[in-house]
């Protein structure tokens, strides 16, 4: 037990470890009020972090029993989602989904049967048809229950598991698997609609003829996350003007959990001048927390620190994270001083 100081003499107690006061700090005033009203009626705070579902310049706080002190209803710049995952279930958020309450899982975790928490990620209609029309012989990954291509059969089946913690399909199996096996994998794979980003690794790691036609039509395409996976995946597929250009158009457009995150990844070992401008222009344009990476990331690619988002200079950084022009423009001119 610890004691969570709450002005100069009340003290309300937790059940964690030792804890940053500091990263309450930030929350929203409406935010940082639920957590203070339901540790003042005797709920407790379990874990405090800053990955999934808060970004890392973000902060989440879950807490040990569900929220009593306020309705489970969006409203005064709170969201409420009620969600039904293995590690929590109601969502309190700002409305950028930056700061986040969490009240704990419906279900004891070690209660579920993790086969049965799958979205609809199963090999596709087509790929089983062809499978139904080869002969016998040509099936033999049909028969035994562990063949290279029942492992990735298997695979591509996204549990809540593997979603959150971004688990791809299983590459050994293309690895190990025989000519036969592979023709049926590519064709799966080929046909799986939505693509996403375990398709294209996959596709990638084929890297066969109409795999490489597909991720190039992939780059052709709309989808910013898909092309962003392409150019993590194949670099080799894409030009530098068509990297440039996909990244630019990333940085301008794109959102957290929508391919912003992935995009960062990509300035952190590509940034011609046309990125890095993108990124000047997002510090001072673009939403706070979006602005909050940019500036951490212009600090990285200036030599002024060793990783991408450097938690030892998160204070300034969270600078950046109000949307008042003048304190940004405050913010900026301090980071332009410290990177010439």
């Amino acid at each position: 037990m610890i004691n969570l100081i709450k002005g100069e003499n009340e003290l309300i107690t937790h059940m964690i470890g030792p804890v940053d006061l500091d990263d309450l700090d930030p929350f929203p005033s409406q935010l940082r009020t639920l957590i203070e009203e339901e540790l003042e009626s005797g709920n407790e705070i379990v874990e405090i972090g800053h990955t999934f579902p808060a970004p890392p310049a973000g902060t989440y706080v879950k807490l040990a029993r569900p929220v009593t002190t306020r309705p489970k209803r969006s409203g005064d710049g709170v969201q409420f989602y009620d969600r039904d995952t293995p590690y929590y279930s109601g969502e309190f958020t700002d409305e950028r989904r930056f700061f986040f309450v969490l009240e704990p899982p419906h279900t004891d975790p070690s209660e579920l049967d993790m086969d049965n928490i799958r979205d609809s990620r199963e090999p596709t209609v087509v790929a089983m048809e062809y499978l139904k029309k080869v002969g016998p012989e040509d099936r033999q990954c049909e028969i035994a229950s562990d063949t290279p291509y029942r492992r990735f059969q298997r695979s591509m089946v996204i549990d809540y598991e593997k979603w959150h913690d971004g688990i791809g399909y299983d590459l050994e199996a293309l690895d190990e698997a025989d000519e036969e096996e592979l023709k049926t994998i590519e064709i799966v794979l080929i046909n799986h609609h939505p693509l996403d980003w375990r398709d294209i690794e996959a596709l990638a790691r084929l890297d066969t003829s109409r795999a490489r036609d597909a991720l190039r039509s992939a780059i052709d395409g709309e989808d910013p996350e898909i092309q962003l996976s392409v150019m993590m995946y194949s670099p080799q597929l894409v030009s530098d003007i068509e990297y440039t250009a996909i990244l630019v158009r990333a940085l301008k457009t794109t959102k957290f959990y929508g391919g912003l995150t992935q995009a960062l990844d990509l300035v952190a070992d590509f940034h011609p001048p046309e990125v890095v401008a993108e990124l000047h222009r997002g510090v001072l344009e673009r939403e706070g927390d979006v602005a909050v990476h940019f500036a951490a990331m212009l600090y990285y690619i200036n030599g002024m620190s060793e990783d991408p988002f450097d938690m030892d200079h998160r204070p300034f950084f969270l600078k950046f994270n109000t949307e008042d022009a003048t304190e940004r423009k405050e913010a900026y001119r301090e980071l332009c001083r410290m990177i010439e």
